[in-house]
Protein backbone atom coordinates (compact mmCIF):
# COMPACT_ATOMS: atom_id res chain seq x y z
CA UNK A 1 0.00 0.00 0.00
CA UNK A 2 1.60 3.45 -0.86
CA UNK A 3 1.54 5.95 2.15
CA UNK A 4 0.27 9.63 0.55
CA UNK A 5 -0.70 12.74 2.34
CA UNK A 6 -2.98 13.90 -0.50
CA UNK A 7 -4.57 16.83 2.06
CA UNK A 8 -1.19 18.25 1.34
CA UNK A 9 -1.54 18.36 -2.58
CA UNK A 10 -5.85 19.53 -2.41
CA UNK A 11 -4.23 23.13 -1.77
CA UNK A 12 -1.92 23.04 -5.05
CA UNK A 13 -4.80 22.41 -7.47
CA UNK A 14 -5.64 24.34 -10.24
CA UNK A 15 -7.94 27.15 -9.15
CA UNK A 16 -11.43 27.17 -11.03
CA UNK A 17 -13.41 30.25 -12.32
CA UNK A 18 -16.08 31.78 -9.57
CA UNK A 19 -19.53 31.23 -11.09
CA UNK A 20 -21.93 33.70 -11.53
CA UNK A 21 -24.63 34.04 -9.98
CA UNK A 22 -27.99 34.24 -10.81
CA UNK A 23 -31.66 35.46 -9.53
CA UNK A 24 -34.00 32.95 -7.86
CA UNK A 25 -35.94 31.47 -10.62
CA UNK A 26 -38.55 28.85 -10.99
CA UNK A 27 -37.54 27.68 -14.76
CA UNK A 28 -36.04 24.31 -14.80
CA UNK A 29 -31.97 24.80 -14.38
CA UNK A 30 -30.49 22.26 -16.16
CA UNK A 31 -32.20 18.54 -17.58
CA UNK A 32 -35.54 17.76 -16.06
CA UNK A 33 -35.80 13.55 -14.18
CA UNK A 34 -39.24 11.76 -12.74
CA UNK A 35 -40.39 9.23 -10.97
CA UNK A 36 -43.65 7.76 -11.11
CA UNK A 37 -44.62 5.01 -8.21
CA UNK A 38 -47.41 2.52 -9.35
CA UNK A 39 -49.14 3.71 -6.85
CA UNK A 40 -50.02 7.64 -8.58
CA UNK A 41 -46.62 9.11 -6.16
CA UNK A 42 -44.41 10.95 -8.55
CA UNK A 43 -41.05 13.04 -8.08
CA UNK A 44 -40.22 15.42 -10.53
CA UNK A 45 -36.95 18.05 -10.50
CA UNK A 46 -33.94 19.00 -12.48
CA UNK A 47 -30.25 18.57 -11.96
CA UNK A 48 -27.27 20.04 -12.99
CA UNK A 49 -23.36 19.70 -12.17
CA UNK A 50 -21.11 22.53 -11.19
CA UNK A 51 -17.79 22.60 -10.49
CA UNK A 52 -18.07 23.18 -6.30
CA UNK A 53 -20.98 21.31 -5.23
CA UNK A 54 -21.14 18.59 -7.90
CA UNK A 55 -24.92 18.16 -8.44
CA UNK A 56 -27.04 20.34 -8.11
CA UNK A 57 -30.73 19.93 -7.70
CA UNK A 58 -33.62 22.25 -8.56
CA UNK A 59 -37.69 22.71 -8.47
CA UNK A 60 -38.22 19.69 -7.24
CA UNK A 61 -41.99 18.56 -6.39
CA UNK A 62 -43.65 15.71 -4.89
CA UNK A 63 -47.10 14.85 -5.95
CA UNK A 64 -48.83 12.05 -3.63
CA UNK A 65 -51.53 9.99 -5.01
CA UNK A 66 -54.88 12.10 -5.99
CA UNK A 67 -53.22 15.18 -4.20
CA UNK A 68 -51.87 18.30 -6.45
CA UNK A 69 -48.00 18.25 -7.42
CA UNK A 70 -46.34 20.14 -4.95
CA UNK A 71 -42.98 22.63 -4.87
CA UNK A 72 -40.51 21.47 -1.68
CA UNK A 73 -37.16 23.20 -2.58
CA UNK A 74 -36.39 25.42 -4.94
CA UNK A 75 -32.68 24.64 -5.06
CA UNK A 76 -30.57 21.95 -3.06
CA UNK A 77 -27.07 20.81 -3.06
CA UNK A 78 -23.89 19.69 -0.62
CA UNK A 79 -22.60 23.61 0.18
CA UNK A 80 -19.51 23.09 1.77
CA UNK A 81 -17.33 20.29 2.81
CA UNK A 82 -14.44 21.21 5.49
CA UNK A 83 -11.81 18.52 6.07
CA UNK A 84 -9.52 18.64 9.20
CA UNK A 85 -6.75 16.31 10.77
CA UNK A 86 -6.43 15.75 14.12
CA UNK A 87 -2.92 16.39 14.04
CA UNK A 88 -3.05 20.02 13.10
CA UNK A 89 -0.36 19.22 10.79
CA UNK A 90 -1.78 21.45 7.83
CA UNK A 91 -4.93 23.98 7.99
CA UNK A 92 -8.03 22.21 7.40
CA UNK A 93 -9.29 22.23 3.55
CA UNK A 94 -12.60 23.27 2.19
CA UNK A 95 -13.55 20.41 -0.69
CA UNK A 96 -16.14 21.85 -2.32
CA UNK A 97 -14.56 25.71 -2.86
CA UNK A 98 -10.80 24.52 -2.80
CA UNK A 99 -11.43 21.35 -4.93
CA UNK A 100 -14.94 20.88 -6.15
CA UNK A 101 -17.26 17.76 -6.16
CA UNK A 102 -17.56 18.54 -9.95
CA UNK A 103 -15.29 18.92 -12.70
CA UNK A 104 -12.84 16.70 -13.24
CA UNK A 105 -13.42 15.15 -9.62
CA UNK A 106 -16.78 14.17 -10.64
CA UNK A 107 -16.69 10.80 -11.38
CA UNK A 108 -18.17 8.98 -14.85
CA UNK A 109 -19.93 6.41 -13.98
CA UNK A 110 -20.47 2.63 -15.31
CA UNK A 111 -22.79 0.19 -15.29
CA UNK A 112 -21.20 -1.71 -12.12
CA UNK A 113 -21.48 1.70 -10.36
CA UNK A 114 -25.32 1.92 -10.70
CA UNK A 115 -26.59 -1.65 -11.00
CA UNK A 116 -30.57 -2.11 -11.69
CA UNK A 117 -30.54 1.64 -12.40
CA UNK A 118 -30.11 4.41 -15.20
CA UNK A 119 -27.21 5.92 -15.67
CA UNK A 120 -27.80 9.76 -16.74
CA UNK A 121 -25.63 11.96 -18.61
CA UNK A 122 -24.23 15.35 -18.84
CA UNK A 123 -21.72 16.94 -20.99
CA UNK A 124 -21.36 13.92 -22.64
CA UNK A 125 -20.43 11.63 -19.47
CA UNK A 126 -22.49 9.84 -17.30
CA UNK A 127 -22.70 11.34 -13.91
CA UNK A 128 -25.62 10.39 -12.16
CA UNK A 129 -27.33 6.99 -11.01
CA UNK A 130 -31.21 6.70 -10.79
CA UNK A 131 -32.77 3.56 -8.89
CA UNK A 132 -35.58 2.54 -7.87
CA UNK A 133 -35.59 0.18 -4.35
CA UNK A 134 -38.10 -1.32 -2.10
CA UNK A 135 -37.30 0.52 1.63
CA UNK A 136 -40.27 -1.71 3.55
CA UNK A 137 -43.01 -0.99 5.01
CA UNK A 138 -45.11 2.23 4.70
CA UNK A 139 -46.88 1.17 7.87
CA UNK A 140 -48.24 -1.81 9.74
CA UNK A 141 -51.24 -2.39 11.50
CA UNK A 142 -54.27 -4.45 10.89
CA UNK A 143 -53.40 -3.77 7.25
CA UNK A 144 -49.57 -3.20 5.78
CA UNK A 145 -48.15 -1.80 2.74
CA UNK A 146 -44.86 -1.58 1.49
CA UNK A 147 -42.69 1.67 -0.21
CA UNK A 148 -40.83 2.07 -2.73
CA UNK A 149 -37.85 5.00 -2.76
CA UNK A 150 -36.34 7.01 -5.66
CA UNK A 151 -32.17 6.89 -5.50
CA UNK A 152 -30.07 9.93 -6.84
CA UNK A 153 -26.30 9.01 -6.75
CA UNK A 154 -23.04 10.61 -7.68
CA UNK A 155 -19.42 9.78 -6.59
CA UNK A 156 -16.51 12.95 -6.28
CA UNK A 157 -13.06 11.39 -5.55
CA UNK A 158 -11.00 14.35 -3.45
CA UNK A 159 -7.26 13.09 -3.19
CA UNK A 160 -7.66 9.17 -1.59
CA UNK A 161 -11.18 9.85 -0.62
CA UNK A 162 -14.20 8.92 -2.88
CA UNK A 163 -17.92 10.77 -1.77
CA UNK A 164 -20.92 9.35 -2.64
CA UNK A 165 -23.52 11.83 -2.48
CA UNK A 166 -26.83 10.41 -2.48
CA UNK A 167 -30.72 11.44 -2.51
CA UNK A 168 -33.00 9.39 -1.59
CA UNK A 169 -37.26 10.48 -2.38
CA UNK A 170 -39.37 8.49 -0.83
CA UNK A 171 -43.24 7.38 -2.25
CA UNK A 172 -44.51 8.99 1.27
CA UNK A 173 -42.69 12.54 0.40
CA UNK A 174 -39.77 12.10 2.68
CA UNK A 175 -36.67 13.26 1.15
CA UNK A 176 -33.34 11.90 2.42
CA UNK A 177 -29.83 13.23 1.37
CA UNK A 178 -26.95 11.17 2.38
CA UNK A 179 -23.06 11.47 2.27
CA UNK A 180 -20.99 8.46 2.16
CA UNK A 181 -17.23 8.43 2.83
CA UNK A 182 -15.02 5.52 1.18
CA UNK A 183 -11.25 5.73 -0.13
CA UNK A 184 -8.19 5.49 1.41
CA UNK A 185 -6.65 6.72 4.76
CA UNK A 186 -5.55 10.00 3.51
CA UNK A 187 -2.56 10.10 5.80
CA UNK A 188 -0.39 7.15 7.35
CA UNK A 189 2.58 7.12 9.00
CA UNK A 190 3.17 10.71 10.01
CA UNK A 191 1.43 11.77 13.15
CA UNK A 192 2.04 10.38 17.27
CA UNK A 193 -0.08 7.64 18.54
CA UNK A 194 -2.36 10.35 20.39
CA UNK A 195 -3.46 11.31 17.21
CA UNK A 196 -4.35 8.34 15.38
CA UNK A 197 -4.63 4.02 15.50
CA UNK A 198 -2.59 2.06 14.73
CA UNK A 199 -4.53 0.78 11.63
CA UNK A 200 -1.59 -1.19 9.58
CA UNK A 201 -0.36 -4.64 10.51
CA UNK A 202 3.15 -2.79 10.47
CA UNK A 203 1.67 -0.76 13.58
CA UNK A 204 1.78 2.56 11.87
CA UNK A 205 -0.31 5.07 12.75
CA UNK A 206 -3.40 6.29 10.21
CA UNK A 207 -4.11 9.74 11.53
CA UNK A 208 -7.58 10.43 12.32
CA UNK A 209 -9.95 13.43 10.94
CA UNK A 210 -12.90 15.33 11.23
CA UNK A 211 -15.40 16.18 8.23
CA UNK A 212 -17.97 19.27 8.72
CA UNK A 213 -20.83 18.95 5.68
CA UNK A 214 -23.13 21.87 5.41
CA UNK A 215 -26.28 21.07 2.83
CA UNK A 216 -27.71 24.15 1.73
CA UNK A 217 -31.84 23.75 1.33
CA UNK A 218 -33.78 26.19 -0.36
CA UNK A 219 -37.35 25.94 0.29
CA UNK A 220 -39.78 27.07 -1.85
CA UNK A 221 -42.74 25.17 -0.94
CA UNK A 222 -45.95 25.22 -3.82
CA UNK A 223 -46.05 28.37 -6.22
CA UNK A 224 -44.54 30.87 -4.44
CA UNK A 225 -41.67 30.96 -3.07
CA UNK A 226 -41.00 33.99 -0.62
CA UNK A 227 -43.74 33.62 2.32
CA UNK A 228 -42.18 30.65 3.90
CA UNK A 229 -41.96 30.87 7.56
CA UNK A 230 -39.40 28.95 9.92
CA UNK A 231 -40.85 27.30 13.35
CA UNK A 232 -38.98 25.64 16.26
CA UNK A 233 -40.77 23.38 17.90
CA UNK A 234 -40.23 22.12 21.64
CA UNK A 235 -41.34 19.40 23.86
CA UNK A 236 -40.19 20.25 27.66
CA UNK A 237 -40.48 18.25 30.50
CA UNK A 238 -41.97 18.71 33.75
CA UNK A 239 -40.14 18.55 36.68
CA UNK A 240 -41.12 15.17 37.65
CA UNK A 241 -40.82 14.21 33.80
CA UNK A 242 -44.51 12.80 33.38
CA UNK A 243 -45.74 15.42 31.31
CA UNK A 244 -44.50 17.20 28.28
CA UNK A 245 -45.58 20.84 27.10
CA UNK A 246 -45.13 21.80 23.10
CA UNK A 247 -44.23 25.38 22.34
CA UNK A 248 -44.12 26.92 19.12
CA UNK A 249 -41.94 29.78 18.14
CA UNK A 250 -41.38 31.47 15.22
CA UNK A 251 -38.00 32.19 13.88
CA UNK A 252 -38.41 35.80 13.09
CA UNK A 253 -34.79 36.63 12.09
CA UNK A 254 -31.82 34.73 10.65
CA UNK A 255 -30.71 32.67 13.08
CA UNK A 256 -28.18 29.81 14.01
CA UNK A 257 -29.97 27.22 16.40
CA UNK A 258 -28.54 24.00 17.87
CA UNK A 259 -30.97 20.77 18.49
CA UNK A 260 -31.61 20.13 22.20
CA UNK A 261 -32.45 16.38 23.54
CA UNK A 262 -34.25 17.52 27.07
CA UNK A 263 -36.44 19.73 24.82
CA UNK A 264 -37.20 17.76 21.95
CA UNK A 265 -36.26 20.62 19.51
CA UNK A 266 -37.23 20.58 15.96
CA UNK A 267 -37.97 22.51 13.54
CA UNK A 268 -40.08 22.62 10.13
CA UNK A 269 -40.52 25.16 7.25
CA UNK A 270 -44.36 26.16 6.30
CA UNK A 271 -46.18 27.61 3.84
CA UNK A 272 -47.40 30.88 4.96
CA UNK A 273 -50.42 30.70 3.40
CA UNK A 274 -51.36 27.23 2.45
CA UNK A 275 -53.56 24.59 4.76
CA UNK A 276 -54.04 21.12 3.54
CA UNK A 277 -57.36 21.56 3.94
CA UNK A 278 -58.32 21.17 7.38
CA UNK A 279 -56.47 22.35 10.35
CA UNK A 280 -52.50 21.73 9.23
CA UNK A 281 -50.41 23.85 7.55
CA UNK A 282 -48.68 22.70 5.05
CA UNK A 283 -44.56 21.85 6.20
CA UNK A 284 -41.94 20.44 6.20
CA UNK A 285 -39.75 19.73 9.15
CA UNK A 286 -35.91 18.22 9.68
CA UNK A 287 -35.22 14.93 11.24
CA UNK A 288 -31.47 14.39 12.12
CA UNK A 289 -29.45 11.01 12.14
CA UNK A 290 -26.58 9.71 13.78
CA UNK A 291 -27.10 13.03 16.27
CA UNK A 292 -24.04 11.58 18.22
CA UNK A 293 -22.34 13.20 15.87
CA UNK A 294 -23.99 16.46 15.25
CA UNK A 295 -22.79 18.44 18.22
CA UNK A 296 -19.46 18.78 17.17
CA UNK A 297 -19.88 22.57 17.48
CA UNK A 298 -16.93 25.16 18.03
CA UNK A 299 -17.64 28.78 19.93
CA UNK A 300 -14.17 29.48 18.09
CA UNK A 301 -15.28 28.88 14.39
CA UNK A 302 -18.18 30.80 14.14
CA UNK A 303 -19.86 29.14 11.20
CA UNK A 304 -19.62 25.67 13.06
CA UNK A 305 -21.01 27.34 16.02
CA UNK A 306 -24.71 25.94 15.34
CA UNK A 307 -25.99 22.55 14.23
CA UNK A 308 -28.23 24.28 11.50
CA UNK A 309 -28.84 28.16 10.03
CA UNK A 310 -31.88 29.80 8.71
CA UNK A 311 -31.09 32.59 5.95
CA UNK A 312 -33.03 34.50 3.74
CA UNK A 313 -32.12 33.86 0.20
CA UNK A 314 -29.60 35.63 -1.41
CA UNK A 315 -28.23 34.74 -4.54
CA UNK A 316 -24.21 35.27 -3.65
CA UNK A 317 -24.69 33.19 -0.30
CA UNK A 318 -23.97 30.03 -2.03
CA UNK A 319 -20.96 28.10 0.23
CA UNK A 320 -21.38 27.71 4.09
CA UNK A 321 -17.62 28.44 4.02
CA UNK A 322 -14.87 30.13 1.95
CA UNK A 323 -17.73 31.74 0.19
CA UNK A 324 -15.74 33.07 -2.73
CA UNK A 325 -17.71 35.71 -3.61
CA UNK A 326 -16.64 39.23 -3.39
CA UNK A 327 -19.87 41.08 -2.99
CA UNK A 328 -20.77 38.71 -0.37
CA UNK A 329 -19.92 37.73 3.46
CA UNK A 330 -17.20 34.41 3.64
CA UNK A 331 -19.30 31.98 5.97
CA UNK A 332 -22.69 31.18 7.01
CA UNK A 333 -22.40 33.17 10.60
CA UNK A 334 -22.08 36.13 8.56
CA UNK A 335 -25.09 35.67 6.47
CA UNK A 336 -27.54 35.59 9.27
CA UNK A 337 -27.46 39.26 10.28
CA UNK A 338 -30.74 39.88 11.70
CA UNK A 339 -32.76 40.05 7.95
CA UNK A 340 -36.38 39.09 8.44
CA UNK A 341 -37.50 35.75 8.03
CA UNK A 342 -40.97 35.93 8.33
CA UNK A 343 -42.94 35.28 4.91
CA UNK A 344 -40.00 35.18 3.23
CA UNK A 345 -37.71 32.50 0.89
CA UNK A 346 -35.87 30.62 3.62
CA UNK A 347 -32.92 28.74 3.34
CA UNK A 348 -31.59 26.14 5.67
CA UNK A 349 -27.90 25.65 5.70
CA UNK A 350 -27.59 21.60 8.19
CA UNK A 351 -24.48 20.71 9.36
CA UNK A 352 -23.19 17.33 10.02
CA UNK A 353 -19.55 16.22 11.19
CA UNK A 354 -18.17 13.47 11.33
CA UNK A 355 -15.25 11.95 12.95
CA UNK A 356 -13.23 8.90 11.85
CA UNK A 357 -10.58 7.58 14.35
CA UNK A 358 -9.28 4.69 11.73
CA UNK A 359 -9.04 1.11 12.26
CA UNK A 360 -7.24 -1.90 11.10
CA UNK A 361 -10.17 -2.37 8.63
CA UNK A 362 -9.57 0.58 7.14
CA UNK A 363 -6.05 -0.61 6.23
CA UNK A 364 -6.96 -0.60 2.26
CA UNK A 365 -10.25 0.60 2.00
CA UNK A 366 -12.35 2.73 4.62
CA UNK A 367 -15.43 1.00 4.90
CA UNK A 368 -18.10 3.36 3.57
CA UNK A 369 -19.47 5.46 6.23
CA UNK A 370 -23.05 6.85 6.04
CA UNK A 371 -24.59 10.30 7.00
CA UNK A 372 -27.91 11.08 6.67
CA UNK A 373 -30.43 13.11 7.91
CA UNK A 374 -33.98 13.56 6.51
CA UNK A 375 -36.72 16.33 5.43
CA UNK A 376 -40.54 14.92 6.83
CA UNK A 377 -43.88 16.23 5.48
CA UNK A 378 -45.78 17.44 8.13
CA UNK A 379 -49.56 18.22 7.56
CA UNK A 380 -49.26 18.36 3.95
CA UNK A 381 -51.77 15.82 3.41
CA UNK A 382 -54.71 16.05 5.94
CA UNK A 383 -54.45 12.26 5.97
CA UNK A 384 -52.31 9.37 4.80
CA UNK A 385 -52.52 9.57 1.18
CA UNK A 386 -51.82 5.97 1.05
Amino acid sequence: MQYRTPLLALSLLIAWQQPVFAAPSTACTGQTLSKTFASGASWNLCWTPRQAEGIVLSQVTYKAPNHPARRVLGEAALSQLETALDDGAVAPLFLSTEAGFGGNNLQTLNAADCSGGTLQAASGRNVLCATTRDHGYSYKYTTQRQGQLWELSSHSQIGSRNYTVRWRFYENGTIEPSLGLSGELPVVDASAAQYGWPAMQSGKIATGFTDHAFWRLDFDLDTTSTNDVVEEISSTPSADRLRKTKTIAPLNTETGRNFDPETKRFWRIRDGILTNGSVGQLSYELIPNRYDHSRANSSNTPWLAHDVFFTRYNACEKYAANNPTSSCTANVSQFTNAESLNQQDIVVWYKQSYHHLPRSEDSNRIGTVWSSFQLLPRDWHSINPF
